[in-house]
């Protein structure tokens, strides 16, 4: 990218005079609309971690003041589109073209306000890096991106697809590829579950796309400064203690997920016979006590999707530790954190029920809420839920540290998708001396520069960057760690992807090793198979080899991932 602004610069004069019609053109037009746009040079939107990274490498491969550069962030950017037109790169966020898109559409209906400056300049060229961002097309971050104009536009990622095909409309969308950035031809002509449509999807990304993976230019001989990559499945056991209490959340999901299952199959099959479900299923007037009443006696209470999802969540955390998910635990916590009010109804049922099978047990048999806390499996006097105790994949994981990393004076990056468990981590790794920083979302802007800096030091310390999967997990440039530690699994593995590659870059002298930790016979087990399916997905649509096949989180998933 950098090489193509260099060039441009040479040819600038004759493109200027070349393209003079199409831009009096233009602005007639925008004078008609009382609008007018400066003409400006290369604009790069990329997230917050990359700005510094972005000014360091066109600093360190350009002559002094061969190119000019500026970071249009922070309180102090420019507010005059004139003087920033001017520059030959402005680097921004994706977070201020929201900011200031956002602004634009209010300017459209009011003209009262200041338009953003962004969005006030004809760009040359628009680069997006990690353009995967505004893989949805409907979200605010998207939509102001569409609003920027441009005469070129690139999008940068190394993931393109995430979850479905659907992904690539929003990037072809931005690149304004015609006929395809529509919505309807999209989904008529390439998204239409047939052969033809596979075939015109393979056909428009060969004609725009440049893929150059690192196996690629390493079979063709072009790079050959990677040194190898070694990944590293590590296989967890659970402890006595966390495996009761992670039973009970097993059987309690299964047992609520067949309720969820049962009350979906009867209202479809009422709304078969032309009945409405909440008539034929409660005999009583819905707002009244006698219908309350009626509901809790025959144990009909209503499952609600995202119950099931919250429980999801709380079988993957405890696969980390135990104590992520006490906030559920006690009733004063339980709208603090994940969903609120949530946890609350479920830890009420988890009370009432026991390890057992529900098919095995009967009601009377159950114990009541007050024996389980009496017997501590979940309560928060349990000592399995206390933050100072080591959960087995942390042992497993100091263990590994201390054999592969600290004995041979490397330097790691653990990576994690919660906060609260980076927060635990950093806890036992100084606990033990062990020297370590952390970079996750609320880290300032300012400040992450200094401690990607320290990582690639050459001094020993820090030894460990603990770091947040969706704030540093892309664009980083982390070579001064040559193992990388995913803690725990996301759904997405291309999150896990892009964090694999912060590390395993050009710039990297030391074999790579990669681990990845999955708890067995757990849920985690049943994502890894989820994932594997999803690289497929991506890799066969970028090949053009791929079988059509469901992206989203179906009801056959859910069922597999609750072994039901």
């Amino acid at each position: 990218m950098i090489s193509l602004v260099l060039k441009s610069q040479e040819t600038r004069t004759r493109n200027d005079s070349s393209s003079e019609e199409d831009s009096e053109k233009e602005n007639s037009l925008l004078d008609s609309r009382n609008e007018k746009m400066e003409r400006g040079g290369t604009l790069v939107v990329c997230p917050a971690t990359l700005l510094g990274q972005w000014e360091g490498e066109v600093n360190s491969k350009c002559k002094r003041g061969a190119v000019d550069v500026e970071i249009y962030h922070g309180s102090k950017r420019e507010v005059k589109p004139r003087r920033l037109a001017r520059r030959d790169i402005v680097i921004t966020t994706f977070n201020l073209v929201l900011t200031e898109g956002s602004q634009k559409a209010v300017d459209n209906v009011s003209t009262n306000r200041k338009k953003g400056v962004l969005h006030n300049i004809k760009w040359e060229r628009i680069i997006l890096d990690e353009a995967h961002v505004i893989r949805n097309h409907k979200s605010k971050t998207s939509l102001a991106v569409f609003q920027l104009r441009g005469r070129y536009r690139w999008a940068l990622t190394g993931t393109p697809i995430h979850n479905k095909e659907l992904d690539l409309y929003s990037l072809l969308k931005f690149l304004k590829c015609t006929p395809f950035d529509d919505y309807m031809v999209w989904k008529r002509w390439v998204d239409n579950k047939n052969l033809a449509g596979q075939q015109r999807l393979k056909t428009v990304m060969n004609s725009i796309m440049l893929r150059r993976t690192k196996t690629q230019l390493q079979q063709e001989g072009s790079l050959q400064c990677l040194p190898q990559k070694e990944f590293h499945l590590i296989d967890v056991s659970l402890d006595e203690e966390e495996s009761k209490v992670y039973q009970k959340v097993l059987v309690f999901s299964r047992t609520l997920f067949a309720q969820f299952l049962h009350q979906k199959a009867e209202k479809e099959q009422l709304t078969m016979m032309g009945c409405e479900p909440s008539e034929a299923s409660n005999p009583f007037n819905p707002k009244g006590q006698l219908a309350a009443w009626y509901q809790k006696l025959s144990g009909m209470d209503n499952i609600k999707s995202f119950e099931i999802l919250v429980l999801l969540l709380r079988l993957r955390q405890l696969c980390c530790h135990p104590s992520l998910i006490s906030s559920m635990l006690d009733r004063d916590n339980c709208d603090t954190d994940c969903i609120e009010g949530a946890d609350e109804d479920l830890v009420s049922a988890l009370g009432r029920l026991g390890l057992e099978n529900r098919e095995e047990v009967s009601s009377s048999s159950r114990p009541s809420i007050d024996q389980v806390m009496k017997d501590n499996i979940l309560s928060s006097s349990n000592p399995v839920f206390n933050k100072d105790r080591v959960s087995s994949k942390m042992k497993l994981l100091l263990e590994t540290l201390q054999v592969k990393v600290f004995d041979t004076k490397e330097k790691a990056v653990i990576v994690s998708q919660w906060t609260s468990m980076l927060e635990l981590l950093a806890q036992h790794l100084r606990s033990q001396g062990v020297s370590c920083v952390t970079l996750c979302g609320s880290v300032p802007v300012k400040d992450r520069a200094a401690l990607v800096d320290s990582i690639n030091g050459t001094s020993h310390r820090p030894q460990v960057m603990l770091l947040s999967l969706t704030a540093g997990g892309v664009g980083l440039n982390l070579v001064g760690a040559n193992h990388l530690f995913l803690f725990d699994l996301h759904w997405n593995p291309q999150l896990e992807a892009q964090a694999c590659d912060r590390v395993y870059r050009v710039g990297q002298t030391r074999t790579v090793h990669v681990y990845k930790f999955v708890t067995q016979e757990t849920i985690e087990q049943r994502i890894k198979l989820l994932q594997d399916q999803k690289v497929s997905l991506a890799d066969g649509v970028l090949s053009g080899t791929r079988e059509r096949q469901h992206t989203k989180l179906s009801l056959n998933d859910l069922k597999m991932l609750f072994n039901v």
